[in-house]
């Protein structure tokens, strides 16, 4: 740990009101963001959840994640609390939630998995049902067509060239491309939207022991990093956490939370049961190459981690697209392209 990083939040603290001395720094398992948390350590017993990412990143995000905390803390939706931000030194000071995510629990608590995921779901449908406040950014932004596009370039450039060093001929990888395109197009078109967190997965859900009406198993479960919040389709949280390649669901499973979510969110997707099917299958398919994007770049610069992700993500890819033909056709494309 460097002097200056200690330093640093020691004057954090300070500046906080927090009066006991910084004993130590506990890093965090870093994720693929450029930000990394730590766990604060004080002389008095507590601990804080400390955030640091380069300045220029820093004057960009920050601001958005208090905007958007600012939000869903309104809308009673359970986010951790910002105690003290400087953008200028790259420093966010918050609650800390603890260690037990819902990765973890599904992990510990295999049997309770189903009623777990549906505490998941009506969190979700709690801040889709959120209407603009004039003051939160995510809606000033959307899945739009150029998104969407942006995440499935992402995939080709990092992971099929950068991955998998795909040997495909360029009038492979158009075609490919003009597929990506169609779907992008056909999940931008509807014009009813909601407030989507828009990397909802359990390892982005923290459980914390205290009792509340939400949750039915003793615990909160609260939503971390919210920052990149934007409008979109109902569908696009859902299959975040439905399609989740740290926590692969099987097939059965995710049939049944999808019934528990069509029944539950009617009011937010307001759309036929084939219509959210047809939905939530792009839906997948374009977050789950998303992701794959992330785990192939981070791959291929070293992190073995990302890589194991992979697979199980090519698996659940698979199975939601197994009723339609083109996205079927699609991902036998994507497979061969791989292998060469």
């Amino acid at each position: 740990m460097s002097a200056n990083l200690v330093e640093t939040f020691s004057e954090a603290l300070k500046t906080a009101g927090y009066h006991a001395e910084l004993q130590h720094i506990t890093p965090l398992v870093p994720e693929a963001s450029a930000r990394r948390y730590f766990r604060l350590h004080l002389a008095d017993g507590q601990t804080i959840a400390g955030v640091n990412e380069e300045p220029a990143s820093a004057a960009v995000n920050m601001p958005n994640v208090i905007a958007v905390q600012k939000f869903l803390t309104a809308g009673n939706v359970a986010v951790p609390q910002i105690f003290s931000t400087s953008i200028a030194d790259g420093i966010m000071l918050q609650q800390d939630l603890g260690d037990m995510s819902l990765n973890q629990l599904l992990k510990d608590q295999p049997d309770k998995a189903d009623l777990y995921y549906q505490d998941a779901i009506l969190h979700m449908l709690q801040w889709q049902r959120l209407t603009d406040d004039g003051k939160c950014p995510a809606f000033g932004l959307s899945f739009d067509v150029t998104k969407l596009m942006f995440e499935f370039d992402f995939f080709i450039d990092h992971t099929l060239r950068g991955y998998y060093k795909t040997t495909a001929p360029e009038t492979e990888l158009k075609e490919i491309r003009n597929a990506f395109l169609q779907i992008a197009e056909e999940l931008a078109a509807p014009t009813h939207k909601v407030f989507n967190h828009r990397d909802y997965h359990s390892r982005n859900i923290q459980l914390v022991g205290a009792s509340t009406p939400l949750s039915h198993l003793g615990v909160t479960q609260y939503i971390i990093d919210f920052q990149d919040a934007r409008l979109g389709l109902m569908q696009y949280d859902l299959c975040s956490l439905l399609c989740d390649a740290y926590a692969p669901l099987t097939v059965e499973r995710r049939s049944r939370l999808l019934d528990f979510a069509f029944e539950q969110g009617k009011d937010v997707h307001r759309q036929s049961r084939k219509e959210f099917d047809h939905y939530f299958a792009l839906s997948a398919f374009q977050r789950i190459v998303k992701a794959m994007g992330t785990f192939g770049r981070q791959a291929a610069l070293g992190r073995d981690d990302f890589a194991a992700y992979l697979q199980p993500a090519w698996q659940t890819l698979s199975q939601v697209v197994i009723d339609d033909a083109r996205l079927g056709n699609l991902v036998q494309t994507l497979f061969s392209v791989c292998e060469r």
